[in-house]
């Protein structure tokens, strides 16, 4: 088979920073008139905060592709089958960015994935006819996440696709490129229980490269509404791998009730255990991936390799424009108070504050600001990071820390809520039947 190009990386690079967005104000977003609201809310148990990546932490996967659509509709490949792909898929926090190489304003994870999958088929050969071997998918991805949510940005893949047999044939090389608007926020944290929220998201893909699989010459658009929940947990024994408390279950819906993807959890190993979707890139190819090792970036209960950054809040859950008191400890690698700046982000706002003994204090307002998650829950959650030691010239950071507000919802915003969020239950009532027609479309 022939290998992953020596150029991919540096092309992965490249694609997540030609496309990049110009640097945006120092601002949260759209600010929005209100009602105040002083009734104090009612909130379920907290089930998960928003973890802290490290450079080095290292997640790997089995991997079932259900690749048939790449195909069943190419012209060159008429006659071909293809049975479920396996193999293997590992995910790296490559770096901690600030977000500047790639025309962002906030700190940013770079996320590296390796996959390699193969799997039986028949495919038409030049000549001989149709002839049986094992088709191979190799592909490197280039993730930019945010840190603040976990949010994903934006993603580069270079795959490459070769059939194995009597006679080898290069079935395609191709670069995609995938791009959302707003901000791919999958799990809204704090995660709370039964928590539900709405998503409304546009996702761009752009595909270049050659071979016999055909992929659309133009960006292609789609744009989805979509539902996330109730969350529930799900115990750790009826897991594949186990996760200290369960892990818990997130499944999204678009509006018509079927299951677009559906993820299990585990906030022990700060990611997920469990990966099913309909469509995880290669223009419709169905996947499912099933966690089997965990490597920490940094082992806490040891020497640390890198600052620890800890943030914490006076009070995370706040009403509109209300004061918050943030207090931010780093430690160094020896366990030492660090000295020099820390850099605090909020929405697209920056600033900076020069440590004392380690420590640092922050006082701001929570604002009005909304976010991209709908619930009638609350009016909006925002994180708060804070990021030690900068590299100017790589542009990176050796840690960051964040913590997550929840701002109290008004009584306006609660009707607006309400009102956005009035078809949900018809959704919910329909699980068992949607989870059915979902499972149906997967061949596994």
């Amino acid at each position: 088979m022939r290998g992953l190009r020596r150029h991919m990386t540096a092309f992965l690079c490249l694609v997540l920073m030609c496309s990049a967005n110009t640097l945006s104000p120092l601002e949260l977003g759209p600010q929005v008139g209100f009602v105040e609201d002083n009734d104090d809310p009612v909130r379920n148990e907290i089930l998960a905060s928003v973890p802290i990546w490290v450079v080095g932490d290292q997640w790997t996967y089995t991997v079932m592709l259900d690749a048939i659509s790449l195909v069943e509709d190419a012209e060159d490949l008429e006659g071909a089958s293809l049975d479920i792909l396996t193999g293997t898929a590992t995910r790296t926090v490559a770096s901690v960015t600030d977000g500047r190489s790639y025309g962002l304003n906030e700190p940013l994870y770079l996320i590296s994935t390796t996959m390699f999958v193969q799997g039986q088929g028949v495919f038409p050969a030049p000549a001989i006819g149709a002839v049986e071997g094992v088709l191979q998918i190799s592909m490197a991805e280039a993730m930019l996440v945010r840190v603040s949510d976990l949010g994903i940005v934006r993603v580069a893949r270079s795959i490459n696709l070769d059939f194995d047999s009597v006679v080898n044939i290069d079935i395609a090389d191709v670069e995609e490129f995938a791009n959302y608007t707003p901000v791919y926020e999958i799990y809204d944290f704090p995660i709370r229980s039964e928590d539900v929220h709405l998503l409304s998201l546009e996702r761009s893909m752009e595909y270049s490269g050659d071979g016999l699989v055909s992929f659309p010459g133009e960006t292609q658009y789609n744009n989805t509404e979509r539902s996330v929940g109730p969350i529930s947990v799900i115990e750790s024994e009826l897991l594949s791998i186990p996760c200290e408390g369960g892990a818990l279950a997130i499944v999204e819906r678009a509006d018509d009730g079927v299951v677009i993807e559906e993820r299990h959890y585990c906030p022990f190993i700060r990611n997920d255990v469990y990966w099913k979707s309909h469509d995880i890139g290669l223009n419709g190819v169905k996947g499912e991936f099933h966690l089997i090792s965990h490597i920490a970036g940094v082992d806490l209960s040891s020497s640390p390799n890198t600052p620890v950054v800890t943030v914490v809040l006076e009070d995370d859950d706040v009403p509109l424009d209300g004061a918050i008191n943030i207090t931010v400890d780093v430690l160094d690698v020896d366990g030492s108070p660090a000295v020099g700046d820390v850099h605090l982000y909020r929405g697209l706002g920056h600033e900076t504050v020069t440590l004392s003994s380690g420590q640092a204090t922050y006082n701001v307002t929570s604002g009005n600001n909304t976010d991209d998650t709908i619930t009638i829950d609350d009016w909006a959650s925002h994180g708060f990071v804070v990021c030690y030691d900068h590299d100017p010239d790589a542009n990176t950071f050796r840690a960051c820390g964040v913590a997550t507000v929840t701002i109290q919802g008004s009584a306006i915003g609660k009707v607006i809520r309400e009102q956005l969020i009035s078809d949900l239950s018809i959704l919910i009532d329909d699980i068992s039947s949607s989870g059915q027609k979902a499972h149906r479309t997967i061949r596994f």
